[in-house]
């Protein structure tokens, strides 16, 4: 009796554990895991901007750039695009609405740079990661509508690079009318402000005093640092909270760190009083949409230098109108989004992509379409390209009205060369557009399209929302990566990645008159789509995956949606390690490294941890052939940085206690009722 007890005890425990060990197996990861290589520690964290000097409806904006590339070096194999890591990263911030006391004007964008210094990747003794450096503080005029950053980086017709220009749009209210302006900052142009020295000199010591000092709290220091900020444009320590009253002073329009760096930026005044609902920047072209307009959209030519910087000179913009339309728009806004793609005839014609989402009832319509202009003139054409019809009430059964919102989220957006990327949350699908040319064999005919490939990204999530919330698009635009609101990573390459990355780069780098002196043939591009259920080699495929491995803490939470967290707490869990949050990703960036300089950098005394390979016998690493390291770079909300090396990939040997870690509340709840049923044989035995 007692035997048999014991048996039925333990055939019921062994059933409990072969069912997790079933569950484990089926959910492991087939993808490979690629290697997080650094993470800043907690202690290198940004101060946040404290709430009373945001206002309700403020919207943070966060980018993550190289500062600098290398020069393209074809004899010393340094591939287009490669970072310079001794100029090291800039991290951009921009608030939409922040608190000002100066008359009239109640609301101001702030925009923040700083720079952080990567040699602490190349493992050199007593080279450690240092905290972020304030550069400079920009104010502009207005609160901020929209903005949007170009870093397609196409060649100029002299072989150089058109710098990346980071486009702010501001409004400014004048008693019943609305003036609307746009800042383009040129990232390319750090430079020390011409008066940095002096101001320095007429500061004294009293400047570093205020740098460095940990807290303000003498009425003298005060004075002293607005002063200073006011009269010589010199920053405050931004890691107290002083400076932030000191950027909402009535007279502050702008100030420098302690290495007098700042950006040239130009203003520009966009015609017209109509409120702006979309907003891009390509090149020296601004495209944007109003409300209640009588076109789809209107496009602004900026006066260009032969390198592609933008002109100040005076020079009256050229405005170019879209098609017109039968009803006003009303329902563009947030779901939507136009961006100018590269146009297969360059200077001789227009291409631009919209896409459309918008919920009427209990379905959500989504749609994406192409036009084109051939001579900058009144004729568009226009293509509907595709249309998906998303019942939200069976897709989103249970959701609350609140959380229907998703569905209207803007849409992810990316491009880099010529290669455009959106992403809509709420139909899970990746759209790709690449420009591209064909040349017939023994033939001068040179057809021109655009290639549209739609995808779902096949998550392999063990979570709660995999929905990404982060996208960056790698500037060969054969790599793609994404981030969750959970803070995995996932990484999607196209097919025969080797193969396409060579076609990619090739056309990235068209422009150049050596690469391609080929002229199109056909009046109009031809748009390439495929049919439902099929693939080719241009769809984006899973790659990598990274998901955070600590022992998850639970808790609920009760808070509403919002753009940095599209899935309102009630209806998920927040991961929590320790009780304390995870950093929560603000942006992705991909980063190319030099092998060389990692190596140089590194010395003898030294351990890069990225890309430590060894030397061939030209003196070059090993790996040079393969053009440089890839990484992925994440920043959080608290200015933390991740680093992962792609060439760094595992397959993680253990299948059970990931599962269990992850999934501890379904293995609590597993052991209480096998621990019942053991309890009620053992009673009644």
């Amino acid at each position: 009796m007692r035997y048999g007890l014991r048996t039925r005890q333990a055939v019921l425990v062994a059933v409990g554990a072969a069912y997790v060990f079933v569950l484990a197996w089926f959910n492991r990861q087939p993808i490979p895991t690629t290697a997080l290589v650094h993470e800043s520690d907690s202690g290198l964290k940004l101060r946040q901007t404290q709430e009373e000097h945001l206002a309700s409806g403020n919207r943070d904006f966060n980018w993550l750039e190289p500062s600098r590339y290398l020069p393209e070096n074809i004899e010393n194999q340094v591939p287009p695009g490669v970072i310079d890591i001794e100029s090291g990263l800039l991290h951009i911030r921009l608030h939409s609405e922040y608190r000002t006391t100066k008359p009239g004007v109640p609301l101001a964008g702030l925009l923040k740079v700083y720079r952080k210094n990567l040699r602490f990747i190349c493992g050199r003794k007593g080279e450690t990661e240092q905290q972020w450096e304030l550069l400079f503080v920009d104010r502009l005029p207005g609160p901020v509508k929209l903005s949007h950053l170009d870093r397609s980086r196409l060649r100029n017709a002299d072989g150089t690079y058109a710098p990346r220009h980071l486009a702010v749009l501001y409004y400014m209210p004048m008693n019943e009318t609305m003036t609307f302006r746009t800042r383009m900052y040129d990232l390319e142009s750090l430079h020390k402000s011409p008066a940095f020295d002096s101001a320095v000199e007429s500061a004294g010591s009293a400047w570093h005093e205020l740098r460095t000092a940990d807290t303000i709290r003498d009425k003298a220091a005060k004075l002293n640092a607005v002063r200073l900020a006011y009269d010589l444009g010199l920053c405050p320590n931004d890691n107290i909270g002083f400076a932030d009253k000191v950027y909402s002073g009535a007279r502050f329009d702008g100030c420098v760190g302690a290495s007098g760096l700042q950006m040239r930026f130009v203003d520009v005044a966009l015609p017209g009083t109509l409120d702006v609902v979309e907003f891009s920047l390509r090149g020296h072209t601004l495209v944007y949409a109003r409300l209640n307009d009588m076109v789809r959209f209107r496009m602004l030519a900026l006066p260009v230098a032969q390198n592609g910087t933008l002109l100040s000179d005076g020079t009256a913009v050229v405005q170019t109108k879209g098609p017109e339309v039968t009803e006003y728009l009303r329902d563009v806004g947030r779901q939507s989004f136009l961006t100018q793609l590269h146009s297969t005839r360059p200077e001789n014609g227009v291409d631009l992509f919209l896409v459309d989402g918008d919920t009427v009832g209990d379905t959500f319509f989504f749609s994406f379409n192409f036009m084109q202009n051939t001579t900058l003139g009144e004729k568009w054409s226009h293509d509907n390209i595709k249309r998906y019809r998303l019942p939200v009430h069976q897709q989103f059964s249970g959701l609350s009205r609140d959380e229907l919102r998703l569905v209207n989220d803007p849409p992810l957006v990316d491009n880099a060369g010529l290669t455009s990327v959106f992403y809509f949350k709420a139909t899970d699908i990746i759209v790709t557009v690449d420009t591209e040319w064909f040349r017939d064999h023994d033939s001068n005919n040179v057809t021109q399209l655009q290639r549209v490939r739609e995808s779902r990204p096949p998550y392999i999530s063990t979570l709660n929302s995999p929905v990404a919330v982060n996208m960056t698009l790698d500037d060969s635009g054969a790599l793609l990566a994404m981030s969750t609101v959970d803070d995995e990573l996932f990484v999607f390459s196209r097919a025969h990645a080797s193969s396409i990355r060579h076609i990619l780069d090739y056309r990235r780098y068209f422009r150049l008159p050596s690469l391609l002196p080929w002229a199109a043939s056909e009046p109009v591009s031809s748009i390439d789509t495929l049919e439902d259920g099929e693939s080719d080699v241009f769809n984006w495929q899973l790659s990598l995956t990274w998901q955070p491995s600590t022992l998850m803490v639970v808790s609920w939470e009760d808070n509403f949606i919002s753009p940095d967290n599209p899935f309102p707490t009630t209806q998920r869990f927040i991961a929590r390690a320790q009780q304390q949050q995870q950093p929560t990703t603000t942006c992705l960036r991909f980063l190319h490294l030099d092998p060389t300089q990692l190596a140089q950098l590194s010395g003898d005394d030294g351990h890069a941890i990225l890309g430590a390979k060894g030397r061939s016998a030209s003196g070059r690493p090993a790996d040079a052939a393969a053009g440089s390291t890839v990484c992925v770079a994440a920043l959080s909300t608290s200015g933390r940085v991740r680093i992962w090396e792609l060439d760094s990939r595992r397959q993680s040997p253990h299948i059970l206690w990931p599962f269990i870690t992850e999934h501890w509340g379904l293995m609590f709840m597993l052991a209480v009722a096998v621990s019942c049923c053991v309890y009620n044989e053992r009673r009644w035995g």
